[in-house]
């Protein structure tokens, strides 16, 4: 232990403003003295409180009236401060608790990502507001819209009918036409593909739709899936997940300002969400079940899976990023057995 005057930095409260100084025990009081012998502050032991410390670190002294005296000499260490370690000090020595920490911390950080933060959001879709869903979706279609899409270039009598299949098909399933909406775009980004936003309204390519012109049930499952991905809310739980996992990394690592973005950003993210094989698999058993209600058949949407994986195959070949869109999916040739063996119940 150092002797005494201990030299150190006083801090003022309240104010970044601090002054270089010695600290002095006279009786029962504490002192703080500046280099021209002048008492800065003079204050009764029993009003000092000094900080448990960290090792390596200073033990600093709070004042009542707010200051903070921080020792130059790291290993200084108070004569009227408890006669014990503080538990963080404690902790920081005990190496099986270091060794646990290192274990531990990384299986803790898993299971709130990987477990808790999916039932989170499972749970806390119930809670969002019709409106709160409506104004995501279209926000996220704004974006989407800048990003990938352009105007459709289908013509006004390919979209009619395929509107007029879009309605007759909600209403023989009992689905809301108002929140249940087809939008048709060009997309050289997107290819031969469709997309269901949380809110309902799907959108649809030009690609896939020529695709797959003289397999119009097989665009029908396709459809029928992506309305199962809005059923089952998958859009708004992925969010939710990517939200609250945003947030709790950005609390661990002490990077709040990335809050603000998340909150701020959370509407482009469809653009780059993906399925779980999980939810892939519960919007396939959904479009079958829904295309053998309409009395359709499952090969239906085996056809499409084929016809889609067909198209994906050619893209892998000239662009190595669409093997990564297929590993994210359930495997196709799997899909395609599980609609032609389905059996309903």
């Amino acid at each position: 232990m150092s002797d005494f005057p201990i030299t150190g930095c006083y801090y003022y409260p309240n104010s970044s403003q601090h002054q270089q100084c010695s600290a002095s025990i006279t009786g029962e009081y504490l002192q703080l003295i500046d280099s021209q012998q002048q008492v800065i502050l003079s204050s009764p032991l029993a009003d000092c409180q000094s900080e448990s410390p960290l090792p390596g670190i200073a033990s600093a002294i709070s004042f009542s009236e707010g200051g903070r005296f921080v020792p130059q000499d790291i290993h200084f260490r108070w004569p009227f401060a408890p006669d014990k370690q503080g538990l963080t000090e404690r902790l920081e020595k005990n190496k099986a608790l270091i060794l646990l920490s290192i274990i531990l911390t990384p299986l803790l950080l898993w299971f709130i990502l990987y477990r808790g933060i999916p039932a989170i959001a499972v749970y806390s879709v119930s809670l969002a507001s019709p409106s709160t869903v409506e104004n995501m979706g279209e926000q996220a279609l704004t974006v989407i819209e800048k990003v990938a899409l352009e105007p459709t270039m289908l013509t006004e009598d390919q979209q009619s009918a395929l509107q007029l299949q879009w309605q007759t098909m909600l209403k023989q399933l009992n689905l809301d036409a108002a929140k249940f909406r087809l939008s048709f775009y060009k997309s050289d980004y997107l290819s031969a593909n469709a997309f269901a936003l949380p809110h309902g309204r799907v959108v649809v390519t030009d690609e896939l739709v020529k695709l797959l012109n003289d397999k119009p049930d097989a665009l029908r499952a396709i459809l029928l899936h992506e309305i199962g991905h809005v059923e089952y809310q998958h859009g708004i739980r992925l969010t939710a997940q990517a939200a609250a996992s945003s947030i709790v990394l950005a609390v661990i690592f002490g990077d709040l300002e990335g809050i603000t973005e998340v909150v701020l950003g959370s509407g482009s993210s469809f653009l780059q969400q993906v399925f779980s094989r999980d939810m892939e698999r519960e919007a396939d058993q959904y479009a079958i079940e829904k295309l053998i209600t309409l009395g359709y058949s499952s090969h239906d949407f085996a056809d499409a899976i084929e016809a889609l994986q067909t198209r994906l195959d050619e893209k892998a070949k000239l662009d190595d990023s669409w093997l990564e869109y297929l590993s994210t999916h359930p495997s196709s040739q799997e899909r395609i057995d599980y609609a032609r063996q389905y059996k309903p119940k």
